[in-house]
């Protein structure tokens, strides 16, 4: 007996309807793996005119039609899926209305909203409208019709355009513009693929050439429009190419994409130099920095040890692009093994200093006093532990290791050996002899040793916690007073002596001018300033090198000589021969040192009258001039304030 055929879903229209939806969303057609599944998806239409459509009911369709009343209805159709006794349910709908988006019929325990039949449904949704007196009569009067008509699905615009989307790929946008997702599945692939989403996100990032401009048209479709021709076409200018480009990685090694990827990456400047040739920026840039990271599976916000080696490389692949056009994958090689060697050692020196994975050196006092610990040099029983070495040893090693230098300053926890043994730290003290012994010693041969009246006598446990709470007081006081301290004739380094040793946070780069800047990758940050060096809060755009005293009191001093041989005369109780005092600031000024600033001593000359001693302004000065902004209220005519301006800071819109 032959099963029986899939009937069609046969609808009888009422009226004929002026219809004035709008598709939102036009889907895809469903290709399902049987022709009974297929018939599901096809409907078969009588018109008023008595001629018969046929089409697809597609997945994925969204569309509304707005009312009188001023609100919309909506219409969504989604697959069904398959039942229990794994039977294909077709395609099922449902319907809302109002802006937020309220499913009409109610949800109840016996319905999620979504129907198989959208006859059924479109009858519960009037029925509910009736009862709730929600409409007008002529707005019932006009959805008295075939809901395939009036939301677009029996639409030969909509037909075609599910035709077309067969055939040709469209970029869907439901928001604003398109999300990554979206152009995921414009290039046919899957937003769950990360090795491919560098390639969506570069078509995704590249602008349109001229002529070319795009809009959002019927059923959400980016369309894009040629201005000079008025040529529209639902391809993007660059689809061929980025298609060829997907084909080609999903075949080539992962060293092949990475090598596609820099030249990408060096082409994209090259094109972008010679649009903005006279304010382009370098390409040893942080954005550019990051990009390169990011080919070989780095990111520079965690891993900041890669963007020294990052940034070389960069001026490697550079020359190569400019002598060959392309980058050997030698050097690609070269750069994916160097990268990855800075991060293992980066790694390798976080997990050595990093206090998770020295859990073994953390002091254990008990293990330490049952004799359970060795030493890490002789690999006999620890007696002593260095509270600042962190380490076990015996007696006579700490005393080799302890014996010279630093070392012999630490502060060493040690238990007392028993008397007998030696070898055994001491748990008790014998208050009769006055010895320390270990529990063995003193139970098997010592108390053997007491007379009857000293075996009377208990002995006294030896508390080992007060005493390393001592030792560690002291270990603790003497790294405070051991703590480095900034010495005031101590020269500032360069910045050049810090940037090999900069932290993996900040960075140096070179703007469009040449000048030095320091970039934060964590935090996206900019500053001109070393993050090295502290900034002066009193003087923030002081010189970089504080005189010293001895340099200060050396110019005076030849500047003092100079107003003698002219005639002059010097308060005395400023400056007597060649030191002075400052007794205001404490600073005791004597005639030895070098001066490190060559026009100290003709500065002075100029400012210094022979009447008095050398007037103090600025920052130096212990009482400043009258405020700005007084002077401005006491005379407003005659001000000349000025709001400050700052120039050539990163991410700032001039102002208009």
């Amino acid at each position: 007996m032959s099963a029986e055929k899939p009937m069609l879903n046969a609808h009888v229209p009422k009226t004929d309807v002026a219809t004035r939806h709008k598709v939102i969303r036009f889907g895809t057609t469903r290709k399902a793996p049987s022709e009974k599944e297929n018939k599901l998806y096809e409907y078969l239409h009588q018109r008023a005119d008595l001629k018969v459509s046929r089409g697809s009911i597609p997945v994925g369709f969204y569309s509304y039609m707005q009312l009188d009343e001023g609100h919309p209805v909506y219409l969504e159709v989604r697959f069904g899926g398959y039942d229990l006794d794994d039977e294909p349910v077709g395609p099922q709908y449902q319907v809302s209305w109002k802006a937020d988006k309220e499913i009409i019929p109610p949800l109840d325990s016996m319905s999620d909203g979504w129907y198989v039949s959208l006859d059924e449904l479109w009858s519960h949704v009037l029925t509910f409208f009736e009862k709730k007196n929600l409409l007008s009569e002529e707005s019932l009067e006009y959805l008295d019709a075939d809901p395939f008509v009036l939301f677009g699905i029996d639409d030969q615009l909509t037909q075609q355009a599910l035709l077309k989307l067969e055939k040709f790929p469209a970029l869907m946008c439901d928001g604003a513009v398109p999300n990554l997702e979206e152009w995921a599945y414009y290039l046919r692939l899957e937003p769950s693929d990360s090795s491919m989403m560098w390639l969506v996100k570069a078509m995704m990032e590249t602008e349109l050439p001229k002529p070319w401009t795009c809009y959002k048209g019927i059923g959400s479709i980016v369309c894009y429009l040629r201005s000079d021709s008025g040529q529209v076409t639902w391809k993007h200018p660059f689809y061929d190419y980025f298609r060829q480009l997907r084909d080609f990685c999903k075949q080539a090694s992962k060293e092949e994409v990475m090598q596609v990827r820099c030249n990408r990456l060096l082409w994209s400047y090259e094109a972008t130099r010679v649009e903005t040739e006279h304010n382009m920026e370098p390409l040893i840039s942080p954005e550019y920095v990051s990009r390169l990271a990011e080919i070989f599976g780095f990111d520079v916000k965690t891993e900041g040890c890669i963007v020294r080696n990052c940034k070389a490389q960069l001026k490697d692949f550079a020359k190569a692009y400019r002598s060959n056009q392309d980058i050997d994958i030698g050097l690609i090689n070269v750069c994916r093994e160097m990268l990855e060697r800075d991060v293992a050692k980066y790694a390798e020196m976080v997990s050595h200093w990093s206090s998770d994975v020295k859990e073994d050196v953390k002091f254990d006092l008990n293990k330490l006093a049952a004799g359970e610990m060795n030493c890490v040099n002789c690999k006999t029983t620890a007696l002593c532990f260095c509270l600042e070495c962190k380490d076990y040893l015996c007696l006579n090693c700490y005393q080799d290791l302890h014996s010279k230098g630093s070392r012999k300053e630490h502060a060493p926890f040690c238990l007392v050996p028993c008397a007998l043994c030696v070898t055994l730290p001491a748990k008790i003290h014998c208050t009769f002899t006055d010895k320390s012994l270990c529990h063995k010693c003193y139970a098997m041969k010592h108390i053997k040793m007491l007379p009857p009246d000293g075996k009377e006598n208990q002995p006294r446990r030896i508390d080992y916690v007060e005493q390393y709470n001592r030792y560690a007081e002291f270990a603790k006081e003497r790294t405070k007073k051991l703590a480095p301290k900034i010495d005031a004739d101590m020269p500032m380094l360069d910045d050049s002596a810090y940037e090999s040793v900069l932290s993996t946070d900040w960075h140096p780069f070179y703007d469009t001018r040449g000048v030095k800047y320091y970039h934060n990758f964590a935090t996206g940050e900019r500053m001109r300033q070393s993050p090295r060096r502290v900034p002066n809060t009193d003087d923030p755009g002081a010189e970089a090198h504080t005189p010293r005293p001895q340099d200060v009191a050396k110019a005076l001093a030849e500047t003092q000589d100079s107003l003698m041989d002219a005639g002059g005369s010097t308060s005395p109780g400023f400056m007597q021969g060649t030191a002075g005092t400052f007794p205001e600031q404490g600073i005791t000024m004597t005639q030895t040192g070098e001066s490190a600033f060559g026009n100290t001593v003709s500065s002075m000359r100029g400012t210094m009258k022979a009447s008095g001693p050398l007037p103090m302004s600025g920052f130096d000065s212990l009482k400043s001039e009258v405020p700005a902004h007084v002077l401005a209220a006491s005379d407003p005519d005659n001000r000349a304030i000025r709001a400050p301006h700052r120039t050539h800071m990163p991410m700032e819109v001039p102002a208009e």
